[in-house]
Formats: C-alpha cells, sequence, structure tokens
C-alpha cells in the first residue's frame, strides 16, 4: 500500500520556512519535502484547467494531489442535480493527470443520508469517476453497515477523522482499499 504524507496546503508559515529548501515557489518547496498534499480551495471556488496543469508541472513525478470536491454540490445543493458542476470540476481537475489522488467529499453536520440524494450522487460520481473517492460524512446516518456496504461496493472510502465530531468517525469505513 502506497503512504502518502502531506497536509491541507502548501502555504510555508514563515517561522517553519527553514525545514523547507530555499528555492522554487512554495509549491515547488513544500514537494521536496512532502509527497501530497489536499487543495482545499477548489472547495470554494473553481481553479481554471491550466491552473491544475500548472501545478502538477511543478511537482516531482511521484507527488500526488487530493481534491475538494466545491461546497456548491456538497453544502449549496446538498448532493442533489449537481450534474453540471461535478462535469465542470471533473474536467478542471483532470489538468492534473496522473498526479490526481483522491477527490474528497466533505459534508456539511446537518446532512443525514439518504438513497435518493446521497446515493445517487454518489453513484454518479463513481459512474462519472474512476479514480479514488473519499468521503467524510459528519451527520450519524452515515455510519450505519448499509451505507458502508453502497460505500464499499463503490469503492468509495470513509475519512477517520481527527478531530472526530461524532462517535464512530474516527475509524475509516466504506471501501477500505483506501485508507
Amino acid at each position: 500500500m502506497k503512504v502518502a504524507i502531506g497536509t491541507a496546503s502548501w502555504s510555508i508559515p514563515k517561522a517553519d520556512a527553514a525545514h523547507f529548501p530555499v528555492h522554487g515557489s512554495h509549491l515547488e518547496r513544500y514537494a521536496q519535502t512532502f509527497d501530497g498534499v489536499e487543495i482545499n480551495t477548489s472547495f470554494y471556488r473553481p481553479h481554471q484547467r491550466s491552473t491544475y496543469e500548472r501545478w502538477a508541472a511543478a511537482v516531482p513525478a511521484n507527488f500526488q494531489f487530493a481534491v475538494k470536491i466545491p461546497k456548491t454540490i456538497t453544502h449549496e445543493r446538498r448532493l442533489i442535480g449537481t450534474a453540471d458542476l461535478l462535469e465542470r470540476f471533473l474536467s478542471e481537475v483532470d489538468g492534473l493527470g496522473p498526479k490526481l489522488g483522491p477527490l474528497l467529499v466533505q459534508l456539511p453536520p446537518n446532512l443525514a443520508f439518504t438513497t435518493e440524494a446521497a446515493g445517487s450522487f454518489l453513484q454518479d460520481l463513481r459512474e462519472r469517476f474512476s479514480g479514488e473517492l473519499v468521503c467524510e460524512p459528519r451527520h450519524l446516518s452515515w455510519f450505519t453497515s448499509d451505507v458502508d456496504l453502497l460505500m464499499e461496493r463503490l469503492r468509495i472510502g470513509r475519512v477517520a477523522a481527527d478531530p472526530h465530531p461524532i462517535a464512530g468517525s474516527d475509524k475509516p469505513g466504506g471501501w477500505l482499499g483506501l485508507v
């Protein structure tokens, strides 16, 4: 199993700068120390495909980007009627090429699991994207054996959160082929 170690974003605080190489952009310096990063900014705003391509070109071949799915999909539309937004997002992140790691579906705490909304969204996402997928639910209704079986069938891992907001969220679940 491959293990990637990274942080959420690649900004380097001034207090920690001495632990990183001196030359290059923040991303280039970061990528000489870590082999993965989570792109959080995609949650808040779209990026052009060319931006993802530029980021991919700035890092070593074995580097992986985990990319957070936009909040317009998860928090605003609450997983319903998202095909247009999902297509746009997937087209943009495709610019990372082989450096695209898992997509992260981070959900709001008040979004309960329903087969109609969440089940349909996860199925649609899997049909559109064959790569690694992880989900970070924050509502107790997601932590059942039925939801785990659905996520296992769709090859979607459930995040082990730290700190864990609800009981059970500190353990991985769903598809355990990606932890």
